[in-house]
C-alpha cells in the first residue's frame, strides 16, 4: 500500500475517534490511538509522564497504521 492510502486510513480513523469522543482534545486522541506515545520517566525524583523520542515526522504512515490497529482504542473501542 503506497503512504497516502495509509494517511488517509489514520486520518478516515481519527475522524471516528474526534466524532465518538467530542470531549477529548486532539492531543489527547493521538496519545490514545499511539500515534504519539508517552512515557514515565524520573524528573527531580519525581515520576512524571512525558513525550516519548518518537518522532512521527519522520515515520512512515505505514508503522503508524500498524500500531494503531493495534491498539484498544483507536478500533475495539470504537464497536463498543
Amino acid at each position: 500500500m503506497e503512504r497516502q492510502k495509509y494517511n488517509k486510513l489514520i486520518l478516515e480513523r481519527l475522524s471516528k475517534l474526534v466524532e465518538k469522543h467530542p470531549n477529548l482534545r486532539f492531543g489527547q486522541i493521538l496519545v490514545n490511538a499511539e500515534v504519539i506515545q508517552l512515557e514515565e520517566v524520573l524528573l527531580e525524583g519525581e515520576r512524571q509522564t512525558v513525550l516519548k523520542g518518537i518522532d512521527p515526522f519522520y515515520e512512515e504512515p505505514e508503522f503508524t497504521w500498524e500500531r494503531m490497529k493495534n491498539n484498544k482504542f483507536a478500533f475495539k473501542e470504537l464497536f463498543n
